[in-house]
């Protein structure tokens, strides 16, 4: 088994009712879209881009939205282009969406299924995500059983809120990661930080599965040298993120954030010019000035 144990400081701390206010920005957003022909419009007529409605009521369960080729931005390379189901839309009792997509055409192909939960929207009391992933090959059926992975992970909210007052209890952040050789779990808990932030401990434990297990000891461990090391560069990137980009979109007032939403999504999508490769010198020698004060380079030796 492979075990890590760090300490993420994230400042400042998101008060709860920043956290309500935040959370409920976008279903207000995307309830007050109205439909019309598979396309969405804002209140001001502007279309929604990249979007399409392709079956049911929207903003109601058992709508089903896709891409709107006409007007989405390309996909990258092996990209999936998911397809989204509501099947509960209720401020109150809560909100689930699932996800799934698959990319089509020649060789592998990654498929994706996944359950976004949040109990409830007026007042988050908590969060899951469910993710199930699979890639086939054509013609191939065996070793299917290594092809395949489950991630799971929930957040109480209450029980995170508590934690980072200082009340002892249960991880309240909880990640788990299941395939056929490997299971990895994950747990974050918050407590006070100096400066009125959040110092967060992240333990993680990976270990073999099957009769692979003792062949997988050794992997493992390199693995736990390679995440350790991720964990030390990445975790100051993530305080800086917190800090400059995330904290501040959380904090905003409601009103510009609806406002900066519904632009985002109703921008069509512009082309970036690619950038023209730089013209090759003729002579390498010609790129930089002769320095008047270097002796000139040596003849290359006659050849024996």
């Amino acid at each position: 088994m492979a075990r890590l144990k760090h300490t993420l400081i994230l400042s400042p701390a998101l008060r709860r009712a920043d956290l309500d206010r935040a959370v409920a920005v976008p279903q207000e957003v995307w309830e007050s879209l109205r439909a019309a022909d598979g396309r969405l419009y804002a209140a001001d007529g502007r279309a929604v881009q990249g979007v399409a409605l392709l079956a049911g009521e929207h903003a109601r369960p058992g709508a089903r939205y896709g891409r709107h080729e006409a007007t989405a931005a390309p996909l990258a390379k092996d990209a999936i282009a998911p397809r989204v189901t509501l099947v509960d839309f209720d401020r109150a009792a809560g909100t689930t969406l699932r996800l799934d997509g698959q990319r089509l055409g020649p060789g592998p192909s990654p498929r994706i299924a996944a359950e976004l939960r949040l109990r409830s929207v007026a007042r988050p009391v908590t969060a899951g995500l469910r993710v199930d992933g699979s890639i086939s090959r054509p013609g191939r059926q065996r070793r299917r059983w290594l092809r395949w992975f489950g991630l799971w992970a929930e957040l109480d909210v209450d029980r995170w809120y508590a934690a980072a007052a200082g009340t002892a209890g249960p991880p309240p952040l909880r990640l788990q990661v299941r395939h056929s050789l490997v299971r990895a779990e994950a747990t974050a808990t918050p407590r006070p930080a100096t400066g009125g932030g959040w110092q967060v401990e992240l333990r993680i434990a990976a270990r073999g599965r099957g009769v692979l297990r003792p062949v997988l000891a050794l992997p493992l461990q390199v693995a736990k040298r390679i995440l350790r090391r991720s964990l030390t560069d990445g975790l100051p990137r993530a305080a800086a993120g917190w800090r400059a980009r995330v904290y501040p979109e959380l904090v905003r007032d409601p009103a510009e954030s609806r406002a900066r939403l519904l632009d985002e999504l109703c921008t069509p999508y512009t082309p970036q010019p690619a950038e023209a490769p730089a013209e090759p010198s003729a002579d390498p020698r010609a790129e930089a000035p002769a320095d008047p004060g270097a002796e000139p380079p040596a003849d290359p030796p006659a050849e024996r």
